[in-house]
């Protein structure tokens, strides 16, 4: 019994041989993959159009005028590696994680870091981080505990750019950094019960989107094709309208869905040239429009990130 046991063991042994091979890792990979990480971002298209590598260059190129250097190749799954010959140009790209693309209907360019390992389909691409002003609000409730609570509502607080209480009156809106699930429709605002006044609306505006479906307000497809019977929201006097339209952007002049009635929403009621950063930025400014204009083709990287961006970069 002991010898058929021994024997057994050895036969069990030589398989596990057999289905185990070592490989060696390659030098020159490993330093591609560290260059990657440095070099490289990932890349998501959200769009319901389809386009051309060709032609999704020259759109990124309207956007980016003054980077040169850089390149893009499709990965699939709508997910693309973009190269820069220069770290800065990677950096600056990359202090906005998204880019608006042919309009505010025709594509988002969300951004990702490299993975190390270089596995850019195990990168988790459902979210990303966006810049969300809450408008509406009373002074009362402007505080970072109604700041956490009402970034909630959107997905996950990143950072707060109302912080401390000085300055208060003169906020014009709460500005977050939301983690915001792409997958899911956009929050684009709540009621609030205020003492003496009833309930407010806190409008959601979201800045550098494109591409939004204003029937069920998701990324990446447009409400012409949309099936689904749009999201409607009641005003105080019972009147239902749309919940999304162009006054979600940041660039439309429009400043909630309560603002106006339209049968559909306005997909042209945006401030002329203000396709990536302009529009609403400041929650200081006392004009809702200020921001850097540019041809409607893009906004080159200097007027980009002008005095007015509160992320204006040192020369």
């Amino acid at each position: 019994m002991n010898d058929i046991l021994t024997k057994a063991a050895a036969l069990s042994c030589g398989d596990e041989d057999e289905d185990t091979l070592e490989l060696e890792a390659d030098s020159e990979t490993a330093k591609t993959l560290e260059l990657l990480v440095t070099t490289a971002v990932l890349g998501r298209l959200l769009t319901h159009r389809a386009f051309l590598v060709s032609h999704l260059k020259d759109l990124i190129k309207r956007v980016w005028r003054s980077i040169e250097g850089w390149s893009l190749q499709e990965l699939g799954m709508g997910l693309y590696v973009i190269r820069f010959e220069k770290k800065q140009h990677l950096e600056l790209i990359m202090r906005y994680r998204t880019w608006m693309l042919s309009g505010p209907s025709g594509a988002l360019l969300a951004l990702f870091d490299w993975p190390q390992n270089g596995e850019w389909g195990k990168v988790d691409c459902s979210s990303i981080s966006i810049w969300i002003q809450v408008h509406g609000l009373p002074v009362m409730f402007m505080s970072q505990t109604n700041a956490t609570k009402l970034a909630g509502k959107a997905g996950s607080l990143m950072d707060i750019h109302n912080k401390g209480q000085e300055g208060i009156l003169g906020w014009k809106f709460l500005r977050l950094k939301v983690l915001v699930n792409l997958n899911k429709p956009l929050f684009a605002g709540c009621f609030i019960p205020c003492p003496n006044r009833g309930k407010v609306w806190a409008q959601f505006i979201y800045e550098r989107i494109a591409a939004l479906c204003y029937k069920c307000g998701t990324l990446g497809h447009n409400h012409h094709w949309c099936t689904t019977e749009p999201a409607m929201v009641k005003s105080a006097e019972g009147v239902p309208v749309w919940k999304y339209g162009s006054w979600i952007r940041a660039e439309a002049r429009t400043t909630d869905c309560f603002s106006n009635t339209p049968s559909l929403p306005n997909e042209d009621a945006i401030s002329p040239g203000l396709t990536n950063g302009g529009g609403r930025t400041s929650p200081e400014s006392s004009s809702e429009t200020s921001g850097s204009s540019s041809s409607s083709s893009g906004m080159n990287m200097g007027s980009h990130f002008s005095s007015h961006s509160p992320f204006q970069i040192s020369k």
